[in-house]
């Protein structure tokens, strides 16, 4: 009986002796930081793609986090989302995160993915539409306060066209400017891709004249501060799903296909105004940091909300950047 005994109590003793060694070599399996991350599942390339490497690969559990990824169909429900603490970051796009900022939310933008695509002026394949100024009491449907809003305004005041007077401008939400422009009850629709190059392909629209817009990625100063390591390790992990989805293309747009139901060939091409996505193939390929110029137009964003009165108030877009984490993140990268 005694050398049962003593058999089992060896058996214990290297069982706790292995687990305590594997908990050595492998620290991030120790705890985990819960953190609740938001993407676009329609509508916004790249940022939607990245969701589902985050979503579907074990990159967060590497870097010593606990994901709990969801999809959004728009910008908006995602802002509420972390108005309301419901999430902790948002894969989002740059007028998202300028309305968030002046409703005074304590957030910051930490992060950039670069270009989603361009956001365009569609109208039907067939119309006589060929320029801005052939809009003249014309209807044009948006989504009032997105990124796809202030294009057409400005775009309008160069040609000396009033918004309200010369050309009718009109609040749809995304589903409805898609069905709008199908079934002819409207003469034009500001839109982005991917859904402008599936337009164009299918020979539904054409595209009038477009710019691009950029990602941005917006996080709860609640979380930077109760979970500063993690915020950091949370840009690694960001970094590296980038470059999954650069190297991974076929994989990752089929995954993403599945979810916003369009082609994976609409995809990658839409997809191919993103640096990140045509040229990476190492980690030092991508760059996510938020350059000058971006900063810049978060200020015009902010003007022209505020101007617009679609913000109460002008966003602070000098407080509301960190510019810093990304650094710390690249510094951690480089001692690894």
């Amino acid at each position: 009986m005694r050398k049962i005994i003593s058999v089992i109590s060896v058996s214990i003793l290297f069982f706790v002796s292995f687990s305590l060694g594997y908990a050595e070599d492998n620290p991030k399996n120790i705890q985990k930081t819960l953190i609740r991350i938001a993407y676009p599942s329609a509508g916004t390339l790249v940022s939607g793609q990245v969701g589902q490497v985050l979503e579907k690969t074990d990159i967060l559990t590497q870097n010593g986090l606990e994901g709990k990824v969801t999809a959004f169909q728009y910008g908006p429900p995602m802002m509420e989302a972390l108005l309301s603490g419901k999430i902790d970051v948002s894969l989002t796009s740059e007028q998202n995160v300028v309305v968030l900022l002046a409703k005074g939310f304590p957030s910051h933008v930490i992060a950039s993915l670069g270009s989603a695509g361009r956001m365009g002026l569609l109208v039907p394949f067939n119309s006589p539409v060929k320029s801005i100024l052939d809009l003249k009491g014309k209807k044009v449907g948006t989504v009032f306060g997105s990124s796809a809003h202030r294009p057409i305004l400005e775009w309008l005041n160069e040609a000396n066209l009033i918004p309200g007077k010369d050309v009718e401008v009109i609040n749809m939400s995304g589903g409805e400017l898609n069905a709008a422009l199908v079934n002819g009850s409207i003469d034009a629709i500001m839109s982005w891709d991917p859904y402008v190059e599936d337009f164009i392909q299918k020979k539904i629209a054409r595209l009038v004249k477009a710019q691009l817009f950029t990602l941005a990625v917006i996080m709860s100063d609640d979380f930077i501060q109760k979970n500063p390591a993690a915020t950091v390790d949370f840009l690694i992990a960001l970094k590296e799903a980038a470059l999954y989805m650069a190297t991974h293309k076929e994989q990752v747009n089929g995954w993403y296909s599945q979810l916003c139901r369009l082609d994976v060939k609409i995809i990658d091409k839409s997809s191919q105004f993103n640096d990140i996505y045509c040229k990476a193939q190492t980690l030092r390929d991508i760059d996510i940091a938020l350059p000058g110029d971006f900063i810049q137009v978060l200020e015009n964003i902010a003007e022209f909300l505020f101007t617009e009165g679609l913000t109460s108030k002008r966003a602070d877009i000098k407080n509301g950047v960190d510019l810093e984490l990304i650094k710390k993140a690249e510094e951690k990268l480089n001692k690894i």
